[in-house]
């Protein structure tokens, strides 16, 4: 991934909307590359669809708030394409078009327009539905309706899966063939070199020669980093503890039907992968790739086309401490399965040597020069402060011993939900932690009273989670800070930041409200944005009537597996696209051009700790964990 810190032709909405979207497209009065209008019969029987009435096209729980947005956009690319409701709206069941429900619009905040968005709108609540089924809002004053969604307890259910399976095709050193990987996103194994990697200060020298085969792509590149797994392997891990019961034996894996959750297969193929990153002495290589931009030069061709040689840097003690923790905590989940005690105790030992091997050597801040390209994997000081105090939390929870318990506390001020105001949205599948540390016995009062403080001094800044949804037309409010790369991840951390404290009850009166914020931030990845857009790729088959159709990925960019997160609006984009930059904050999004001066992997790429992010707040709203 490059670090600051489409072809749209035919989207498949649905067997009967290939040809009105293929139009639809050809004539979008858009500018070059924004997402297009959501518009016209797309779903045979049923009313025009429009994009200006904004539901998560998944669906929603039946217990929950429901919310449909209507805009009227003022300000940026889309600004004239007005659009009024009528006073009242129906809901209809898509089945035979039957009105539900009924009732008023309401305008939101007097009709004010949303600095955020550029839109002005209204609100039409229909959360009073509760019966499962398809359904979708009718404006009859317009005769145009919402993308249809579902009602019901399971209707992230599979989501979940796609969002899950995408770890699978970032897999590398694997076969991706059927029946695992499904049509076009089949091909051999790939970077099979990496058996043969050298290190990138001695050139071909074959005495630095490691093999370093699997492991996952980090983002759309194909480079791979330890200090960066902290935001993925935490949140996934934390998945599977707060909701065993989804993660069944059945995702369609090459392991599948093992015996074994298929989400922690997934984990260990990268843990077997990170655990070969380690020296003999307890050290961590930083990172591992490429030494050239040869991706590039096959941009949209299958990985195992790419025979170029691969390179790995130092040891340093970012990736050694960020390690320690990682593997401290993956041995933690791993040793409650018989099959995998052996492979725990291993992960406890590696866990171990990682951490000696950091508090015996000069920390370093510049180990990663940039021969590997790509994103740069050194940490701060403060952050590698943050890292050891996880590390040290999960050593302790896995061995019991005081040390790491000293550690984590005379750390754990580093984290930044401690260190700033408000409750930080970054590090956040790491900062679990500290609320699994309030519920651990042997905790330290003061450490607890410090954490509880600092959270519920957040409920009370505006920068965390205003409680006025008046604050922000689509319900679910960042403040224009976060919208910069790799934003949508920073949602769903804000989603995570208002679940952790509804789960752990800081929020008191407010865990409710807390929970319904949780899911109005994933609501809005699932269409309640200015766009209409899902910005997860190709689920039309899920139910999704436009998704993200292109990203940024050296092999899936044109048209990619189903379940991929992009990025996201960046109002720091920085690409040829000028009029990108003079949209409001939400708008800031483009996904249909990939030449090299747009830079869309400002705004597109996926990462791997995205995905991991995105999975973890999904998981809390499936089927098992609603019923709950």
């Amino acid at each position: 991934m490059r670090r600051r810190l489409i072809r749209r032709g035919c989207v498949w909405v649905g067997f009967w909307a290939i040809a009105y979207v293929c139009r639809a497209a050809a004539t979008d009065p858009n500018p070059a590359g924004a997402v297009p209008n959501l518009q016209g019969v797309t779903v045979p029987g049923l009313p025009p669809v429009t994009s200006h009435i904004h539901v998560d096209q998944f669906g929603y729980l039946p217990d929950e708030a429901k919310v449909a947005v209507i805009s009227d956009p003022i300000r940026g690319f889309n600004a004239g394409d007005h659009f009024a409701p009528g006073p009242n709206l129906e809901l209809c069941r898509a089945a035979d078009r039957t009105v539900v429900f009924g009732g008023p619009v309401e305008l939101r905040d007097g009709g004010a327009v949303d600095a955020i968005s550029g839109d002005r709108g209204w609100w039409f609540d229909f959360g009073a539905v509760r019966q499962p089924g398809r359904y979708y809002v009718f404006d009859r004053q317009s005769g145009l309706r919402s993308p249809v969604f579902r009602i019901g307890a399971d209707v992230f259910d599979p989501i979940l899966r796609a969002a899950v399976r995408v770890f699978f095709y970032q897999r590398e050193a694997i076969a991706h063939a059927a029946p695992n990987a499904d049509a076009p996103w089949q091909d051999g194994p790939s970077f099979l070199q990496d058996g043969e990697t050298h290190a990138v200060w001695a050139g071909q020298d074959a005495s630095t020669e490691r093999d370093l085969r699997g492991g996952w792509a980090d983002a759309g590149d194909t480079n791979k980093y330890p200090p960066f797994l902290g935001e993925v392997i935490h949140p996934l891990l934390y998945a599977w503890q707060a909701n065993p019961a989804v993660f069944t034996d059945d995702f369609n894996l090459p392991e599948s039907g093992n015996g074994l959750p298929d989400l922690l297969d997934e984990v260990k193929w990268e843990l077997d992968w990170l655990m070969k990153m380690q020296d003999a002495d307890g050290g961590v290589f930083i990172k591992m790739g490429m030494a050239s931009n040869a991706g590039a030069e096959r941009a949209n061709s299958p990985y195992s086309r790419d025979r170029h040689p691969r390179f790995y840097a130092p040891k340093c003690s970012a990736s050694t401490i960020m390690t320690a923790g990682v593997l401290a905590h993956a041995s933690r989940v791993y040793a409650a399965f018989g099959p995998w005690k052996g492979y725990a105790a291993q992960l406890r030992v590696r866990a171990e040597l990682a951490w000696e091997w950091y508090r015996s050597h000069p920390r370093s801040y510049d180990c990663d020069t940039h021969a590997v390209l790509s994103g740069l994997a050194n940490l701060s000081p403060a952050e590698q402060d943050a890292a050891e105090a996880i590390a040290g939390l999960h050593l302790w929870k896995l061995t019991g011993e005081a040390r790491y318990h000293d550690a984590f506390r005379a750390k754990v001020g580093s984290l930044r939900q401690l260190s700033q105001p408000g409750w930080a949205p970054y590090w956040m599948g790491a900062a679990e932690a500290l609320f699994e540390y309030l519920k651990s016995p042997g905790a330290d009062g003061a450490t607890c009273a410090r954490i509880t403080q600092a959270y519920q001094a957040a409920l009370r800044t505006p920068f965390f989670i205003p409680q006025n949804n008046s604050d922000e037309l689509y319900r679910a409010w960042m403040p224009a800070s976060a919208y910069h790369w790799g934003s949508n991840r920073t949602r769903a951390c804000f989603g995570l930041a208002a679940l952790h404290g509804a789960d752990s009850g800081l929020g008191g009166p407010l865990n409710g409200w807390l929970r319904q914020h949780a899911l109005n931030e994933l609501h809005a990845l699932h269409g309640v944005n200015p766009f209409s857009l899902v910005y997860l790729t190709n689920m039309s088959r899920f139910g999704a009537e436009l998704s993200a159709s292109r990203i940024y990925h050296e092999w899936f960019g044109e048209a990619p597996p189903p379940g991929y997160l992009a990025g996201g609006p960046n109002r720091d984009y920085d690409g040829s696209l000028e009029w990108v930059r003079q949209q409001p904050p939400a708008k800031a999004y483009v996904e249909a051009i990939n030449a090299p001066e747009v830079r869309s992997y400002e705004l597109t790429e996926p990462g791997i700790y995205y995905q991991a992010t995105y999975v973890r707040l999904l998981t809390a709203f499936t089927a098992q964990a609603a019923a709950r």
